[in-house]
């Protein structure tokens, strides 16, 4: 599955299903959408201390939801950003580009500041 397929369920599935979001002004469905994100990031970070053993032994017992939530991070993550018109393989591919060429870099800056001339890397 690739981005573009993530996409088009959205736009095409999980808006009919998820009606909240339908008939708000932008501001608004950006608003709603950055708390979902966080109650969703919240949710996955419960999952992941559970999966090292951080939680009650009730919670222990059931099956984990790891996979779930950590999905449901990123569709909401993609729908915010088709609110704010982002093309999002443009957006992570530029990112991408961006990490390489500092990868690239490393240890390669100038330091203009004397003062950290002597802890900065490569000075």
């Amino acid at each position: 599955m690739d981005l573009k397929q993530i996409q088009n369920f959205i736009e095409t599935d999980y808006l009919e299903w998820n009606t909240y979001f339908k008939n708000q002004d932008k501001k608004t469905e950006a608003f709603a959408i950055m708390l979902k994100i966080s109650e969703e990031t919240g949710e996955l970070a419960r999952e992941v201390l559970r999966s090292f053993g951080y939680a009650n032994q009730k919670r222990l017992d059931e099956p984990s939801k790891l996979d779930s939530e950590f999905a449901d991070v990123i569709i909401n993550t993609i729908l915010l950003g088709r609110c704010l018109d982002i093309d999002m393989p443009i957006a992570l591919q530029r990112k991408m580009d961006m990490i390489k060429e500092k990868i690239k870099n490393k240890g390669k800056e100038e330091c203009s500041d004397s003062l950290c001339k002597d802890e900065a890397p490569g000075c």
